[in-house]
C-alpha cells in the first residue's frame, strides 16, 4: 500500500471541486495523496519528469514540451504508466486514482488525461478533455475554447462506449476519479458547469496485461488528410495549421492506490 500525505491545496479555489474529489476518495478509504517515492516506484515516465519539488501532491505534464513520441503514438505525449513488472490481466487489477485536474490547452486542442492500455496497441478505456467537433458531447463544438471531458470505455459487447463527463474551459480545474475492479471501470467527474457525473461499465478480459497511464497525450492527425498518423512531421503541420503550440496538464491531490 503506498504512502499517503493528506492535502487539498486547492480548497480556496476549488471549494466544490476539492470536496467531491475528497469525498469519492473518502469513499475509497483515501484522502490523502500519493508519494512521489510510491510513484516513482510503481510508473515509468514517458517525457518530462512531472514530479514537483517539494512533494505536494502534484504533477505537471506538457505533451509539447516533452514532444515524446512512440512507434505507433497519435500525438507527442508526456505521461506517466505502469512499468512493465508490475502490470496484471484485467482479473487481477485493482486500482484507484483520483486527482484535481487543470488543461491549459489552446482552442481546438484534444489531450487524453487517463487511459487504460492493453500490451499491444490497444486501449480499454480513455478520458479525453476536448475542443473538437461532437455531435454526442454537452458542447461538441470545434475551436470555441469550450472542453468537453468525455470517457470512452469498451463496453461487454466489446463495442467502445462514450460518456460526456462535463465542460470546462482551458485554465480551469474538475475532479476525476477511476476506480478498476477486476474488469468493472467507474468513472466519474465533477465540473463547474455540468457537476458530478459518473460512467460504469464491466470491460471484458483476456489473457494480456493492462496498465494505467495519465498525463498529456496531445491528439494529432494528419492536417491533409484527416487521418490518424505516425508521423512526427504530419504532427507538426497539424498543430501549426490549427494554431496548437502549447499544453499543459497539471494534476493535484494525485492519488493511486492498488490492492
Amino acid at each position: 500500500m503506498p504512502t499517503l500525505r493528506r492535502t487539498c491545496a486547492l480548497t480556496v479555489l476549488l471549494p466544490s471541486l476539492c470536496a467531491s474529489l475528497l469525498a469519492v476518495s473518502a469513499h475509497a478509504g483515501q484522502s490523502s495523496f500519493t508519494l512521489q517515492e510510491d510513484l516513482r516506484a510503481l510508473f515509468d515516465v514517458e517525457g518530462d519528469a512531472p514530479y514537483a519539488s517539494p512533494d505536494d501532491g502534484t504533477l505537471r505534464f506538457s505533451a509539447l514540451a516533452s514532444r515524446f513520441a512512440s512507434p505507433n503514438g497519435h500525438g507527442y505525449r508526456n505521461e506517466l504508466k505502469i512499468a512493465s513488472r508490475h502490470r496484471r490481466p484485467i482479473a487481477q487489477t485493482r486500482e484507484r486514482f483520483s486527482a484535481v485536474v487543470t488543461p491549459t490547452l489552446p482552442d481546438g486542442a484534444r489531450t487524453i488525461v487517463a487511459q487504460y492500455h492493453v500490451d499491444g496497441i490497444d486501449t480499454i478505456l480513455k478520458v479525453y478533455v476536448q475542443d473538437t467537433a461532437d455531435g454526442q458531447l454537452f458542447d461538441g463544438k470545434a475551436g470555441n475554447g469550450i472542453f468537453d471531458v468525455v470517457v470512452k470505455m469498451r463496453g461487454a459487447d466489446g463495442k467502445e462506449v462514450k460518456t460526456a463527463l462535463g465542460t470546462v474551459r482551458s485554465g480551469v480545474s474538475f475532479a476525476l476519479a477511476i476506480r478498476f475492479d477486476k474488469g468493472e471501470a467507474t468513472v466519474a467527474a465533477t465540473t463547474t458547469e455540468r457537476g458530478s457525473i459518473q460512467a460504469t461499465t464491466r470491460i471484458p478480459g483476456d489473457n494480456r496485461n493492462i496498465y494505467f497511464k495519465f498525463g498529456d497525450y496531445l491528439q494529432a492527425l494528419d492536417a491533409e488528410t484527416g487521418k490518424h498518423t505516425s508521423s512526427r512531421d504530419k504532427w507538426d503541420a497539424y498543430f501549426r495549421r490549427n494554431q496548437i503550440g502549447s499544453s499543459q496538464v497539471v494534476f493535484a491531490n494525485t492519488i493511486f492506490v492498488r490492492d
